[in-house]
């Protein structure tokens, strides 16, 4: 799930949906720990990207809002073996669901109970859209209810990019097709984000790679 924005960094041209990666490279532990959430109502997906773990929000909560970029949500590409856009497939395939756009995010009134934020600060390699991101899911999250920030911060993958720029939080690395960005995000590196904006560390954790934080807001809806 990553929130496609293009970036201008060190005069090079960064797409973040080239990051996205689509349902058939789940977590399987990832997608057993949002099944045991004991969280229910509202969820917002914030960073859809290709709607990797959908199916998993969407049998667990009763209404699921998938949020991107413009870009991203209204792009032709493959979603779970369709060519289509994720404007048309979410509508089509879920009920009690709908998109809205990264965009729009101040135009969102009411609260939600469950926010999944997963692999999208990773993916962004500047600090500004960072900071809007987090304060919007402050905003959002309804008293009572938990935000779950995910970012992969260590694979034998990644050793690629540690060739590249050192920047923010990782590297931005570029191959002959196109530029890209990676930043390798710890928990204590989220756990200071979501601190900085006055976000309530509830716990934290890291699995196989990823780090896993969940937090509340002191000024909830």
């Amino acid at each position: 799930m990553v929130l496609a924005l293009n970036y201008n960094m060190h005069g090079v041209n960064i797409r973040s949906e080239n990051a996205a990666k689509p349902h058939t490279m789940p977590s399987r532990y990832f997608s057993e720990y949002i099944r045991s959430i004991e969280k229910n109502g509202h969820a917002l997906d914030f960073g859809c990207g290709k709607l990797r773990y959908s199916d998993e929000l969407i049998s667990k909560f009763d209404e699921v809002t998938f949020l991107d970029s413009k870009r991203q949500l209204e792009r032709e590409q493959i979603i779970r073996g369709i060519k289509t856009k994720i404007i048309d497939y979410v509508p089509r395939y879920y009920k009690n669901a709908n998109t809205v756009a990264f965009e729009d995010v101040d135009k969102i009134i009411g609260g939600y109970d469950f926010i999944l934020c997963s692999n999208v600060l990773s993916a962004v390699p500047c600090r500004d859209t960072i900071d809007k991101i987090v304060l919007s899911i402050k905003r959002l999250l309804k008293s009572g209810g938990e935000t779950l920030i995910v970012n992969q911060y260590k694979s034998s993958y990644f050793k690629k990019y540690e060739t590249g720029r050192k920047h923010l939080y990782g590297y931005i690395y570029k191959n002959s097709k196109s530029v890209s960005y990676y930043g390798l995000l710890d928990e204590l590196a989220v756990q200071e984000i979501c601190s900085s904006h006055g976000l309530e560390i509830l716990k934290s954790w890291s699995k196989a790679g990823s780090s896993y934080v969940t937090v509340g807001s002191c000024n909830a809806i």
